[in-house]
């Protein structure tokens, strides 16, 4: 199948790809996409396909379109037609509970900022997709405005901790700045 089919523009001639091992979940082959790392780039959206049809089955819109949350985080239109905010690193999935987790990267241009102000969410966060759905559960952003390629460069990993003697799921995500978030999962 072709992976560029679906792209609301054309990326014929733009990188995208993927980079990592996909993570597959029930009947789902869930996918992150390397993609520029300057504009003009292809979406770096979280795509889950069906494995006996090949069609696409969820797309989680990592750089939020109009009516999305975090839509607002991107100003003056900077979401338009934008690159990165890619789960390129890979993805942890939590099979019990149905959870995919994973880590975006920085958002297009990775050293340059002034044509996408704000927050920028989803880049550079660590998201917690429904894995039949792609629905957001919940995200945890590490950088606002990332101008320095601080993607997170690794997928979350599962984990189980005590918080004063109490057994917590969570998932620790590790970060190009050295920190090690730990989130309740």
């Amino acid at each position: 199948m072709d992976l560029r089919e679906g792209i609301e523009y054309d990326v014929s001639k733009l990188p995208y790809g993927c980079t990592s091992a996909p993570a597959v979940f029930e009947d789902k082959v869930i996918l992150g996409f390397s993609v520029s790392e300057s504009q003009p780039g292809a979406p770096g959206d979280v795509r889950a396909f069906d494995v006996r049809t090949g069609k696409e089955a969820w797309r989680f819109r990592t750089v939020p379109q109009p009516g999305e949350l975090g839509n607002e985080t991107w100003e003056a239109d900077s979401w338009k037609q934008r690159s990165g905010a890619n789960a390129w690193s890979g993805f942890t999935v939590d099979e019990k509970n149905g959870v995919v987790f994973c880590g975006t990267g920085s958002a297009a241009s990775d050293f340059y900022g002034a044509d996408r102000k704000g927050d920028n969410l989803f880049a550079n966060c660590t998201l917690a997709l429904d894995a039949r759905t792609g629905r957001r559960i919940w995200h945890f952003q590490t950088v606002h405005h990332d101008v320095w390629d601080y993607d997170l460069a690794t997928p979350p990993v599962s984990t189980r901790i005590r918080v004063d003697g109490t057994a917590v799921d969570a998932v620790a995500q590790l970060t190009k700045t050295g920190s090690v978030f730990v989130l309740d999962r």
